[in-house]
């Protein structure tokens, strides 16, 4: 088999499960143990089972949605370490390439769709293909194999430290798609163990007659000597004596040699033609002098040694350039020049042909090669040039990074680079792009990955297309922040207007990692000011609270409602501003659609601000129609869910959700939430 493509359960190592140094359960295949028994009915086949697997040269696996094998966990589960996932993904692959897979790929996401198109339709590396998935992340890693020497691992998360689901172990450095099409052919200059008709022989000893004709009283025309190189054209049915069958022939290297020769005097020689197993026409390139995809590297393969000729055709069908040489495999550069002079803009034929020495039919095979000398163009950059955003890349979770989404008139690779006040490079990094708007993203880092500190910077993006043209930068200003981090509330929600022991307040709170001047409000839901904690005050560095029980301040309960805790810090060049926002309720309900139909399913997520002495009720109001109810479903500590289907009946208007329950103390409480219906 060329390609393997499993989808199913996967067992893995490192893992919660007991070692096993044979790995006899792990890395393999996890198959149904009975017919008919459920799809979790589970046998494991491990290592020592798919390395005796009978691969074709070349093979690729293909391994999806398995569980370990791209170094991800078991769904559930906790992320792995990186060094966790960098061994699972090492050790899934050992064993298929114990058996002599040259690649092996496990997509924990991703069906083998895209994989098998670009395999059987594109003319590329396996590493090229991997890494050009649609669900490519942009975050590859390599690492050499510690389980299999010479072997390299790649892995794509979807960000530096989790999300395992993209892994490539290459077994066979430079192992192409064609290779993996093409490896059923094996090595083609092999001498075959019989005679093949037609096919190449050499005589087997001097002295050997050549007839006339297939007829053992037939005149002799001339005897061949030892070594001689003949085509085997045809079995015409003559025989000797003996009954030994004539084979008609021609001289390899003589033509003028033609007859007939006992198939006793002849010895089996290499009668199959080369393939190409692999042609990479390196481009596209941009001949302009610029030091960028000046020349193309045109390289390949085949299945044995063979005198090759390169050429590179124009339109009309004109050589442009070409190259020959002989061996198994070749590398030549073609410098975008014919005559001297840079060929135009466009698309030229690459066509490659072998002939391998005992003049069997030549290997052929041919590419696109694109000629570009026009650079790309950023047709946008947003956000634009008048909003100078920021962002706290201080590990809080909130605004840690900060993109821009540029769109390009080529595919090819956005070129970011962000510099400091003084214009001094402080990182620089590349992201694939197409014609469609591709998001860049900075985290706030340097270079050798360290912090870098607060202030404005400018974040340059340059697009370069494939043949190298680089196009002209674009800037966008973005402000460091670091000084304000953690604006949270200690509960999201709560509720005092009830007057019990139980959900009373919120502590809340934010952090000062220097000395900054702090304005500190609340705003109700029309994003009015409520209450000002702090206004414009110098504060050290470290963490400041409030404990805020719903009161404005004459000391009267606030009404009820959402409310947002609103935190701006200032050094009097750099100001940051956070949120966090605040329920005062007995519940926060979350509907499925907050437009719904009338026959419509919907589902209702609610979290109680008290604890409850029993599941809540939801009292549902359509218009036109009775009230009727439905009770709920514990879903945590103090979060409910239902789902249920409105009435078909009634008009269009309001519909009215009313979530009533009794806390532990014996209170009763209820919230509205009101949704439009049709």
């Amino acid at each position: 088999a060329s390609v393997i493509i499993y989808m199913g359960h996967g067992n893995g190592w490192p893992s919660p499960y007991t070692y096993d140094p044979e790995y006899t359960t792990k890395d393999g295949f996890g198959l149904n143990a009975t017919y008919g028994n459920g799809d979790y009915n589970n046998k494991y086949y491990g290592e020592p089972y798919v390395s005796t697997l009978d691969l074709a040269p070349g093979a690729i696996i293909l391994l999806h949605h398995l569980c370990y094998a791209a170094g991800n966990s078991e769904p559930g589960d906790a992320e792995p370490s990186v060094s966790v996932a960098r061994k699972r993904a090492d050790n899934y692959a050992a064993g298929f390439l114990k058996a002599g897979a040259a690649a092996v790929i496990a997509d924990g996401h991703s069906g083998a769709d895209p994989y098998l198109r670009a395999l059987f339709t594109t003319h590329q590396s396996i590493e090229d293909m991997w890494r050009t998935m649609p669900n490519k992340n942009g975050n590859v890693v390599s690492f050499a194999s510690t389980r299999t020497p010479g072997a390299t691992v790649y892995q794509d998360p979807k960000t530096p430290t989790s999300g395992f689901y993209r892994a490539l172990t290459i077994g066979s450095l430079g192992v192409t798609t064609d290779e993996v099409v093409a490896g059923g052919y094996g090595d083609t200059s092999l001498d075959p163990s019989g005679l093949v008709v037609p096919g190449n022989a050499s005589v087997a000893a001097s002295g050997a007659a050549l007839y006339g004709a297939p007829d053992a009283t037939a005149s002799v025309n001339a005897t061949l000597p030892v070594g001689t190189r003949l085509r085997a054209v045809s079995q015409p049915g003559g025989t000797s004596a003996e009954g030994t069958p004539f084979v008609e022939i021609r001289g390899i290297d003589d033509p003028s040699i033609s007859g007939y020769v006992l198939a006793t005097d002849l010895v089996a020689r290499d009668s199959t033609a080369p393939a190409v197993r692999g042609l990479d026409a390196g481009g596209p390139i941009s001949p302009n002098g610029d030091g960028q995809g000046d020349a193309a590297t045109i390289s390949g393969r085949f299945t044995e040694t063979v005198a090759w000729t390169l050429q590179v055709k124009g339109s009309g069908g004109g050589v442009k350039f070409e190259a020959t040489g002989s061996g198994p495999m070749f590398e030549t550069t073609w410098n975008g020049k014919s005559g001297g002079n840079p060929v135009a803009d466009g698309s030229y034929q690459v066509e490659l042909t072998g002939v391998d020495s005992w003049a069997n039919p030549a290997a052929r095979a041919t590419r696109t090669l694109v000629v570009d000398t026009v650079a790309p163009t950023l047709t946008s950059l947003t956000p634009g040039t008048e909003e100078t955003r920021w962002f706290s890349p201080n590990g809080d979770g909130v605004r840690d990074t900060i993109d821009v989404t540029a769109t390009s008139t080529e595919s090819g690779t956005l070129i970011a680079r962000v510099l400091d006040a003084g214009g001094s490079l402080v990182k620089k990094w590349s992201t694939s792009t197409g014609t469609s708007a591709t998001t860049v993203t900075w985290d706030g880092r340097n270079t050798d990955g360290a912090s870098v500190t607060d202030g404005v910077y400018r974040i340059r993006v340059v697009p370069q297309d494939v043949a190298g043209n680089t196009g002209a930068n674009v800037e966008r200003s973005a402000t460091v922040i670091r000084a304000l981090k953690s604006v949270v509330a200690s509960k999201s929600i709560f509720y005092p207007h009830d007057g019990d022991r139980l959900a009373k307040s919120s502590t809340l709170s934010f952090s000062l990692v220097r000395p900054m001047t702090v304005t500190w409000t609340l705003r109700n839901a029309a994003g009015a000011t409520v209450l000002t904690r702090l206004d414009a005050v110098a504060l050290p560095t470290g963490t400041s609270t409030w404990s805020f029980t719903g009161r404005d301040s004459a000391g009267a309960l606030l009404p009820r409602g959402r409310y947002t805790s609103v935190v701006s810090a200032t050094d009097g060049t750099l100001t940051a501003t956070q949120t966090t926002t605040i329920d005062m309720n007995a519940f926060w309900i979350k509907t499925s659609d907050s437009t719904p139909a009338r026959g419509q399913s919907i589902t209702l997520n609610v979290t109680s601000a008290e604890k409850l002495a029993a599941r809540p009720k939801v009292f549902i109001y359509q218009p036109g129609l009775s009230r009727w109810k439905v009770r709920m479903v514990k879903t945590g500590t103090n979060t409910y869910k239902v789902t249920f289907k409105l009435k078909s009946g009634g008009s269009k208007g309001q519909v009215t959700f009313k979530v009533k329950g009794r806390d532990i103390d014996d209170g009763k409480q209820s919230t509205l939430a009101v949704y439009a219906i049709h």
